[in-house]
């Protein structure tokens, strides 16, 4: 048994000393910590100012901070050992300083800066980055494009400010300054115009205003989008119109007369958008491309009637006219303004206040009109049926209680979808909860397509079918009168409602 004991005196012995030479090697010393604060200050000859908004660092690094408005700063937890302390200002030399940190210690600090000097030497040139000039990358940019470039070297390190410049074309001599006196050496051009080439410069100046010119890169926007979206939005209280594709979302503004253009409608062979502005005084009807370009003012006489600011018009099915409403009468016009033709009187003291015309009428290859008659109150509504020429008028829809508007054919031309808000009548217009109905082409049947998904509070307008059918698309707003109008679309029979447009009125829809 002692031998046994004298044997196991050695083991044991070893397995101690390894566990207190283990125990020895996983000790770990304790984090000690002390801190820095001090104030920075301007130099004597500049007033000895306590400087705020001063970035100070360390090497190695600690937090960042700035100075407060009487230039002090502090960092707290700062491990013990050496470091250097940095302060920078712009328009200021920077200043390094050598500090040790100790435990549980605090080093206090007075940093004085100095302004810095101005340069003699003119900045170096300026290297473009992006986009590549044109010779180089004949590649077409969106309308939104990204400007990058390096920045030119002084003497003294001087921080360089920017000017960008944006030529629209070779033959714009003086060019537009999109941005002046920059530190960034990036910057975004938006909205530029589609199929356009464009050049653009950039001007370093250093604080003693001595400027270099970088020369003049080009690029090209890609071609103009097809979008098949045609609405009215309010820009900084002036109405215009944009075209828009739910793909690429591409938003084009097409109007920018200053006045309010309002009721776009596409031409039935898509080439030609009609519009009512009243830039004259007036709203009139217009027509330009689809790019927004070859304006020609259409009518002579004015589209007027009760409460009516610029709409009621609507294209013939060849495309060939347009027909709208002035006060009593019920014109025809040719598309560039000639061929004026009365057809039609509006039933005593009242008016034409809008209309459809459709080329399929119960299913056959018939044209008939429906036009909107209104008379002094703004809710005293009724919607006729009548042939192109005027005749054979028919009652469709009777002066109901409330407001009517906005009378629309379907693409089959067995029913008329229109707006109106039941039950309630107002002598300024106002609309509490107007609907979109639908109605068969011989006045029965009587459908409510808003239906219980129409927000609480809410008007349902100005709906439209698109091309084929198989939508429907309106605007909605609060009754307010102070609501954001937004542009939404649903199914036929007024299912599946989704908003697609923020900010949007008077949608028209085809298919490019």
């Amino acid at each position: 048994m002692r031998l046994f004991y004298l044997l196991r005196r050695p083991i044991i012995l070893l397995c101690l000393s390894a566990i207190i030479f283990s125990c020895n090697e996983s000790t770990i010393d304790p984090d000690l910590f002390g801190s820095i604060s001090g104030i920075v200050k301007t130099s004597e000859e500049n007033g000895s100012l306590p400087m705020e908004g001063v970035t100070i660092t360390t090497n190695p690094g600690t937090t960042s901070v700035t100075t407060n408005e009487e230039g002090y700063f502090e960092l707290n937890e700062v491990l013990v050992g050496d470091y250097t302390v940095s302060a920078k200002k712009e328009d200021y030399t920077a200043v390094s300083t050598s500090i040790s940190v100790r435990e549980a210690q605090e080093v206090v600090m007075q940093v004085i800066m100095q302004v810095a000097p101005l340069d003699s030497k003119i900045p170096d040139d300026i290297t473009y980055v992006s986009p590549l000039d044109i010779q180089n990358d004949q590649t077409k940019l969106p309308n939104k494009v990204n400007l990058v470039w390096k920045n030119g070297e002084t003497e003294n390190g001087d921080t360089l400010r920017f000017d960008v410049i944006i030529f629209e074309g070779a033959s714009d001599v003086n060019g537009t300054k999109v941005a002046s006196n920059i530190l960034d050496t990036t910057f975004t051009v938006q909205n530029l115009k589609f199929e356009q080439t464009y050049e653009w410069q950039i001007v370093a100046r250093n604080k003693q205003l001595d400027e270099v010119e970088g020369e003049k890169w080009r690029f090209t926007i890609e071609d103009y989008p097809e979008n098949g979206y045609l609405f009215v939005k309010d820009t900084l209280g002036s109405r215009d119109i944009f075209s828009w594709d739910l793909a690429d979302n591409h938003l084009v503004r097409l109007t920018k007369d200053g006045g309010s253009e309002v009721s776009p409608r596409i031409s039935p062979n898509e080439e030609l958008i009609a519009y009512a502005s009243n830039k004259s005084g007036e709203y009139h009807i217009y027509t330009m491309d689809t790019k927004g370009k070859n304006v020609v003012k259409v009518t002579d006489k004015p589209v007027a009637s009760y409460h009516n600011n610029g709409t009621g018009f609507v294209w013939s099915p060849e495309g060939d006219q347009i027909l709208y409403g002035f006060y009593g009468d019920l014109y025809t016009i040719n598309y560039n303004g000639t061929g004026e033709n009365k057809i039609d009187d509006a039933p005593v003291n009242r008016h034409f206040t809008d209309c459809d015309w459709t080329d399929q009428f119960d299913n056959d290859p018939k044209e008939k009109i429906a036009v909107l008659t209104q008379g002094e109150k703004p809710y005293d509504n009724e919607i006729y049926l009548m042939d192109p020429d005027g005749s054979n008028r028919f009652l469709l829809v009777d002066n109901l209680e409330g407001t009517i508007s906005n009378p629309y054919f379907s693409p089959d031309g067995t029913k008329v979808i229109f707006s109106l808000d039941s039950l309630f009548e107002s002598d300024k217009g106002r609309q509490l909860n107007a609907r979109i109905y639908s109605v068969n082409i011989d006045g029965t049947n009587f459908v409510d397509l808003s239906g219980d998904d129409k927000p609480a509070g809410t008007n349902d307008l100005q709906a439209r079918f698109t091309e084929t059918g198989g939508k429907i698309v309106f605007m909605n707003v609060l009754n307010d009168n102070e609501g954001v109008k937004s542009i939404w679309i649903m199914d036929p029979d007024g299912s599946n409602r989704e908003q697609i447009i923020t900010n949007g009125e008077m949608p028209d829809l085809y298919n490019p």
